[in-house]
């Protein structure tokens, strides 16, 4: 008897609303997608760091930590971008909270619009408080200028230091109580009062804007984004939070209907068991059936029981390959079930990744052997490709004909996943994923391959990173290695999907790329190169890095791969040498240039062991005194072949930090060894030194220079250090410590090549060197270029501010000395002085020299900052004579003559502000004197103007024929100038000195 058709029909139905229930609910179960929700989150995020940005960047500037205020717009931007895209709410936002916060975010934006209208006031009154602050030394040097009291001097400079970056509250109050000498000093004495009434009105204007600055700062500040920001916070998780509730409730009602709809089923389960018992009753044939195939049953009960719980998947088809059963196994690792694939063709399990013929030669060879095994790609109910190992049998009838198949398959994605693991461990960066050192050599030799079959160009480029060290120290490893990550990710993103980007370790990398020509490699150069400069995420805020990299060509450097990429080492350390943020091109020259940089290293460290590198000796004079300071150690080499040479012909190749660490210890011994015979001599004279930076940043630098103190204490207190500016700017902190170390064992330190590096008045005033020597880069054109006079003379202007002592170095000739003595630099050293000499020679020097007369006319008067404008007359008119005299030795063409420049305004004699100047002159001789002077100027300009427009006519010959009178006019013009600086100078008493006296530092 067969189940009513009504009753299918019903529990159909119900079934079918059961599951339209369930799928209804389950759509409002699912709540809204995460990635919407984190979207927005971290846009949230962006604007509360680059509000948070804004603020610091701000709180920086008015500190004084930075004076770039383009951090601000940028910031605020970011911000307000960020806003803008966050006004496109995500979906997951109810309708109903939408208008709440959207008005949120609105307030957000208004405040954030009133930050940024605030900017303008804080930039206008933090300029305003630059520029006040630059004109305060040099109000505050007039003073100085101005009187020599002591008392009053001191008072000026607490003064100064009282708005100096990073000065505190007790140094205000010292300026406050350093303000009130000054008035008092204005008040006791008149001629006094004009310059103290500039410094303390500089003062003055220096608190007002400082006090307007603060204030604007505040405004902006007092706009309280950060609440803004929570509150929209606030209102989108409120939103998220009852969006999620809502799911919640219809999950609750989903898992309901489940339950319902499997009681339900239960129920129709049971009452078709019923039914079926039912039929069996009524069915005693099929019982009878039954009974006769138990004994079969049973035979192949072991059977059913292997085929049901081995853990290989095995499926059972007929002849025409469709699936009769599968096992439980079968189902675990298809995913489908049992009545899913019973009667289908297991090709509805094909990956596509195999072809047609790979299926014809597979099912072939099962055909002819009975068997087939290996490995093969299927995919699974839910999509996924994965590896199986499948042995597929034909069983056949006792006809012989085949009646069924069978295949046992196992998943090995483990495996695969396991040797894949394996492959990139052996293969690839772990940091960065990018390939290692193993997988760069084994792409190499193909790529090499490739270029030479196919006639095309191969760049194997060897990159460093500048300065990645800083990262690391500044930021820690993690960020390094954040660093290193984008780094790769940048230079993937430049080079196209078939090159390569390997990373060798630490901040090295490799490229290969394959181009027609170069000149495509030269392109694909400059992208990469631009690439590495792209902003990188480090810490809270950005780092810009660069790279070095060295590029070889093949088959232009046709040589084997491992020599390919030892070419482009060397040309990576090229471009470095040049700067870095560079590429460099590695050829012969460069090749040979290393090789003969190995060898030169190696001969001078065997010229130190033989004895051949010798030390010279330049005195150090004070010009206006007449005394000589020291001597500096300027090292030689002895050359067996060549003779004497100068360091300069030896030093710049030298690139090895060990053999420069241990050259410099050597001069350090012998200076001392020198210093302490001299001292025995009775010749006590201090010798300073150039110390290298490697050898400055050494671990055991202070202990080596205890430990060779110690072996000569007769010199111990004679040796005296100098530091290359640049060399104390790479680490200001460790040099200034340093150089306190050294002053604790009794040795001076000086800053030398001042003006070469990036001067700045935080690191002069930083580091604790008393000594600074001026570059003689200013110093040997002094005399004819007014740039190089108006550096000097601001340097020289700042060290005396500072309460520095200043050395002039390059002094060539006795008017380099004079022009110096003018502009307050009384010490120097050069070749107007002395030529460097051997340690025999100098004591004898030091007995007979004497300063120059025109030296001495100097130091016999007191120059003042009247005489300033006609030095920089008597250079410019040096210049021009200079251009001229070249223009005429060259026979050169010009389209115009240079220009004679115009006399400065020249001060009313009559009325000069210091009495005592020129007190031999009368009023008659003083105005005679100014109208000689123009007179003189108004005739080199005349001369000097025809002599141009002859050069600008192509008349070589008769402005040769001119030059005469010019020259003529020209030392008159030179010899009124002198005058007039003679007279405008005021005289002060000086003890003669009889011979040439030694000064010993204290």
């Amino acid at each position: 008897m067969a189940l009513p058709r009504a009753w299918y029909l019903r529990v159909g139905a119900v079934v079918a609303m059961l599951l339209a229930g369930l799928t209804l609910t389950y759509l409002r179960a699912d709540p809204a997608p995460a990635s919407a929700h984190m979207a927005f989150l971290c846009q949230l995020l962006s604007v509360r760091e680059a509000d948070a940005g804004f603020d610091a960047q701000l709180l920086s500037l008015q500190a004084g930590r930075t004076v770039d205020d383009r951090a601000l717009s940028q910031f605020a931007a970011q911000a307000a971008q960020q806003v803008q895209r966050m006004a496109a709410l995500p979906e997951v936002v109810p309708a109903a909270d939408r208008p709440a916060l959207q008005q949120a975010l609105g307030a957000l934006r208004t405040a954030l619009d009133a930050k940024v209208a605030g900017l303008p006031d804080f930039r206008r009154t933090h300029l305003g408080l630059a520029q006040a602050q630059a004109g305060l030394p040099s109000a505050a040097a007039d003073l100085l200028q101005a009187t020599e009291n002591t008392p009053l001097q001191g008072a000026a400079r607490r003064y100064v230091l009282g708005f100096l970056p990073g000065s505190g509250s007790s140094d205000e109050g010292e300026a406050d109580a350093a303000a009130e000498a000054l008035r008092t000093a204005a008040q006791s004495d008149p001629a006094l009062a004009p310059a103290v009434r500039r410094l303390l009105t500089q003062g003055d204007s220096i608190h007002r804007l400082r006090s307007a600055r603060d204030a604007a700062v505040d405004a902006v500040r007092r706009l309280d984004t950060t609440a803004r920001i929570q509150d929209v916070q606030r209102r989108y998780e409120e939103s998220w939070r009852r969006l999620d509730a809502e799911a919640h409730a219809w999950r609750i009602v989903l898992f309901g209907l489940a339950m319902l709809m499997a009681a339900y089923l239960s129920w129709a389960f049971l009452q078709w068991q019923r039914m079926q018992r039912q039929l069996a009753g009524a069915h005693g044939e099929l019982q009878r059936r039954y009974q006769a195939q138990l004994a079969a049953e049973q035979r192949l009960k072991l059977h059913a029981t292997a085929f049901e719980n081995a853990y290989d998947g095995i499926t059972l088809t007929d002849a025409r390959g469709n699936i009769v059963d599968v096992n439980p196994a079968f189902c675990r690792i298809t995913g489908y079930s049992r009545a899913e694939v019973i009667g289908r063709n297991p090709s509805m399990m094909q990956s596509g990744r195999h072809d047609r013929a790979f299926y014809t030669a597979m099912w072939k060879r099962i055909l002819e052997t009975g068997n087939w095994n290996g490995e093969i790609w299927n995919r699974n109910k839910y999509g996924e490709v994965y590896p199986e190992l499948l042995s597929i049998s034909a069983i056949r009838d006792s006809r012989g004909a085949v009646s069924n198949f069978v295949a046992v398959f196992a998943d090995i994605r483990h495996l695969k996943a396991q040797e894949k693991q394996l492959a990139r461990m052996a293969y690839y960066d772990a940091l960065t994923g990018l390939p290692n050192r193993v997988l760069l050599a084994d792409r190499l030799q193909h790529a090499v391959a490739r270029a030479r079959s196919r006639a095309t160009v191969l760049a194997v480029c060897y990159m460093d990173l500048d300065n990645f060290k800083p990262v690391n120290d500044g930021h820690g490893h993690a960020a390094g290695d954040l660093a290193l990550v984008q780094v790769a990710r940048h230079l993937q993103a430049a080079v196209q999907p078939d090159d390569t980007v390997a990373r060798t370790g630490g901040d090295e990398f490799v490229l290969l790329f394959e181009r027609s020509d170069t000149e495509g490699c030269h392109r694909m150069l400059q992208q990469v190169v631009d690439a590495i400069t792209l902003p990188l995420q480090v810490g809270s805020g950005s780092h810009t890095l660069t790279g070095s990299i060295g590029v070889t060509f093949f088959p232009q450097d046709d040589i084997e791969p491992e020599a390919l990429l030892r070419h482009a080492d060397q040309a990576m350390y090229r471009a470095k040498q040049a700067g870095g943020g560079r590429f460099h091109v590695f050829d012969a020259e460069d090749d040979r240039h290393a090789r003969d940089v190995g060898h030169h290293a190696q001969r001078l460290r065997q010229a130190m062991r033989r004895g051949e590198l010798v030390l010279y000796y330049q005195p150090k004079v004070d010009m206006r005194r007449g005394t000589v300071l020291g001597a500096e150690a300027l090292i030689r080499w002895q050359h067996p072949e060549r003779g004497l040479l100068p360091p300069g012909a030896f030093l710049p190749l030298l690139e090895d930090d060990a053999l420069t660490i241990d050259l410099g210890e050597w001069v350090i011994e012998q200076a001392l060894v020198q210093a302490g015979r001299w001292a025995e001599g009775g010749l006590r004279l201090p010798v300073s030194v150039n110390v290298a930076s490697a050898q400055l940043q050494g671990a055991d630098f202070m202990r080596k220079l205890g430990l060779a103190l110690e072996r000569h204490p007769a010199a111990a207190d004679l040796l005296e250090l100098e530091i290359l500016e640049t060399t104390s700017l790479d680490d200001v902190v460790k040099a200034a410590r340093i150089i306190e170390q050294c002053h604790a064992l009794g040795v001076h330190v000086s800053i030398d090549d001042f003006g070469t590096g990036y001067s700045s008045l935080t690191y002069l005033k930083r580091l604790p060197a008393r000594t600074i020597k001026l570059d003689q880069s200013f110093v040997r054109e002094l005399l004819e270029d007014s740039d190089n006079l108006v550096i000097a003379h601001g340097v020289i202007r700042l060290v005396h501010a500072l309460d520095r002592k200043v050395i002039a170095e390059g002094v060539e000739s006795e008017a380099h000395g004079r022009l110096l003595l003018q502009m307050g630099c009384d010490c120097a050293q050069g070749y107007g002085v002395a030529r460097p000499m051997p340690a025999a020679d100098l004591p004898d020097w030091v007995q007979i020299w004497q300063p120059p007369q025109a030296w001495r006319d100097c130091a016999r008067v007191r120059w003042t900052d009247e005489v300033y404008p006609l030095l920089l007359a008597e250079v410019q008119a040096r210049g021009h004579m200079q251009q001229l005299r070249h223009a005429l030795q060259h026979g050169r063409r010009l389209s115009a003559g240079p220009t004679l420049p115009p006399l400065p305004e020249l001060p009313e004699l009559p009325e000069l502000p210091d009495p005592t100047a020129a007190p031999t002159l009368s009023a008659a001789d003083r105005l005679a004197l100014t109208e000689r002077l123009r007179q003189e100027h108004a005739t080199v300009r005349q001369r000097s103007d025809a002599v141009g427009r002859a050069l600008a006519q192509g008349l070589i010959d008769e402005a040769r024929a001119r030059s005469d009178a010019l020259h003529a006019a020209h030392d008159e013009l030179l010899a009124a100038l002198s005058a007039m600086q003679f007279a405008l100078a005021a005289p002060v008493v000086v003890r003669a000195s009889p011979k040439a006296q030694v000064a010993v530092s204290a």
